[in-house]
């Protein structure tokens, strides 16, 4: 049943089936959403995973993009994460109503500043602090062009990061990544936000067991 509440989610993968780290948190998301009476418009990246039916039992409307990789993502102003998922047919998408926004992650940023100036609500969902994450894949790696790329992005990152505005709703998976935000970048309005689960109650018998 729906309470009239509507909602863009922009994910940086398909987030189905949940069988890693990145989209377990997207998908259960959707569900509790979903639970709530929320409609969902969700938009996501075919990164290497085709279309999933089973996101149309929980969302009104599902939209697959390609990723613009190769050369003709490199910037040397927007990380490559981010001009990736600058997709056009995105943008359109988003602009043809004027429903709250919830970008999955830095990745999903590329239209953030284009949504704000027209007074969108916005929220930023982050997964991982990204630049540092960019910065011990570029100490770890060996080959020396990957290294090039890592140590890059993870500048070309950090300088998104700092420009995030101040004030934008930011939700951190992790209490650290909220520490470090706020502090590192001086984002006001960051807040923690656990990973969504699918496991709400407990169903372990009561009492004593033993186990031996």
């Amino acid at each position: 049943m729906s309470n009239g509440k509507k909602i863009h989610i922009i994910c940086h993968d398909v987030p189905y089936p949940p069988d890693y780290g990145g989209v377990f948190d997207l998908f259960y998301k959707l569900k509790a959403l979903y639970a709530e009476g929320i409609k969902i418009k969700l938009h996501c990246f075919t990164y290497g995973r085709g279309p999933q039916d089973e996101l149309k039992k929980y969302c009104d409307e599902v939209f697959y993009y390609n990723r613009k990789e190769g050369l003709k993502s490199l910037s040397f102003h927007t990380p490559y994460i981010v001009k990736s998922r600058s997709n056009s047919a995105l943008k359109e998408n988003l602009l043809k109503d004027d429903y709250p926004v919830l970008m999955e992650g830095i990745h999903c940023t590329a239209f953030l500043y284009e949504l704000l100036e027209r007074n969108r609500k916005v929220i930023l969902r982050l997964h991982n602090v990204e630049t540092e994450y960019y910065k011990q894949l570029f100490q770890s790696e060996g080959n020396l062009f990957k290294k090039i790329y890592f140590y890059t992005e993870s500048r070309l990152l950090r300088s998104w990061e700092r420009k995030i505005p101040v004030g934008l709703p930011v939700l951190a998976v992790a209490e650290t990544d909220a520490s470090y935000y706020s502090s590192r970048f001086a984002k006001q309005n960051v807040k923690y936000l656990p990973v969504f689960i699918p496991y709400k109650e407990i169903t372990a018998a009561e009492g004593m067991g033993n186990f031996c």
